[in-house]
């Protein structure tokens, strides 16, 4: 399952000198919040990661296959209850041929909720 237009949307993108910053909106009437936690929803980890790889491919318009997962710090819980409404900053970096090492940080007003380093393959 896609968790664009599932689990969120995205609301606008603007281009940045090293990659893109996608504003999106969660959707807290996903099915994943109504089992992750019904009474108090939390973002999980893996749709975190996720929606960083899905928006790359989005800004790449091709597949991409995560690799390696590099890094990974979530820094505070992401609930639908207090906030729906994210920017993803990606940072792109070509590495080897086909090979693209993604910088992604999930940001809402001053707080960054995680930070997320991922190798793909075109």
């Amino acid at each position: 399952m896609k968790l664009k237009t599932n689990l969120y949307t995205i609301s606008s993108s603007e281009t940045t000198a090293k990659g893109v910053n996608y504003h999106i909106h969660l959707n807290p009437e996903c099915v994943i919040y109504k089992a992750h936690f019904p009474e108090q929803p939390v973002t999980p980890g893996v749709c975190i990661v996720e929606m960083a790889h899905e928006l790359a491919e989005e800004h790449c318009q091709c597949p991409l296959t995560v690799k390696m997962v590099k890094n990974v710090k979530f820094l505070s819980i992401i609930t639908p209850l207090q906030v729906q409404d994210l920017t993803y900053e990606l940072v792109f970096k070509e590495e080897e041929e086909g090979t693209i090492k993604i910088q992604a940080a999930a940001v809402a007003g001053e707080t960054t909720y995680a930070k997320i380093s991922l190798i793909c393959q075109k």
